[in-house]
């Protein structure tokens, strides 16, 4: 499964947590989350989903979850807003499908890494959102995602004048927008009335996702 160069880039990984910890204070749990980071990110192994990665290592679906989400965070945590770009992407692509009429996008959960950023995103909203049974299926609009897109940025009320001034031509129609008495939320209502179509709000979102 591993190439020589990934085996020894493995074996030089165990070297260095024996030399860190000890061999005695090393457990099973350390080993395998360590030896699955290295399996998992393997040129072989990367690209394939739950189902093919538990064929191969012989454990359950549900292993696979659990050792992605552990190794990630203890080997390699995760780049929270590459993460957030990543499925803003896939969101707009599915938008973006000649059969997509509008209206509630979904996509698949499969890596829990990436629900787990995600669901940091919506909170940092205030947010909240919808799943399928299985946890795996998120159903989600645009203006939500645009919304949360906005509150993983800096300056995010700066950012979101930018995008009005740039999407909406009209100034007595920005000024409506921006408008200082409005909350940040009725201001992001306000530029909803604005889109009217599939084109504009991939606009936004591309706009928005261009900040991450």
């Amino acid at each position: 499964m591993l190439t020589e160069q990934e085996a020894t880039e493995l074996g030089r990984a165990i070297d260095a947590l024996i030399a860190e910890r000890g061999l005695g204070a090393i457990s099973k749990k350390d080993y395998e989350l360590l030896i699955f980071h290295h399996l998992s990110s393997s040129g072989e192994l990367k690209s394939d989903g739950n189902y093919l990665l538990a064929n191969k290592l012989k454990v359950t679906e549900t292993k696979i979850k659990s050792l992605r989400l552990e190794s990630s965070i203890r080997h390699k945590p995760a780049n929270h807003k590459a993460v957030l770009g990543g499925i803003v992407q896939r969101i707009i692509d599915e938008m973006l499908k000649p059969h997509f009429l509008g209206g509630i996008v979904s996509i698949t959960f499969e890596n829990p890494i990436d629900r787990r950023e995600f669901e940091h995103a919506v909170k940092a909203a205030k947010h909240s959102v919808e799943y399928g049974i299985n946890r795996e299926i998120l159903k989600i609009d645009a203006l939500a995602l645009f919304e949360i897109i906005l509150a993983n940025v800096e300056y995010a009320e700066v950012r979101f004048k930018e995008i009005v001034q740039s999407h909406i031509k009209t100034k007595t129609k920005q000024q409506e927008v921006l408008d200082k008495s409005l909350t940040f939320r009725q201001k992001i209502n306000k530029l909803a009335e604005e889109v009217t179509n599939n084109g504009g709000a991939v606009s936004l979102l591309s706009a928005a996702a261009a900040l991450l």
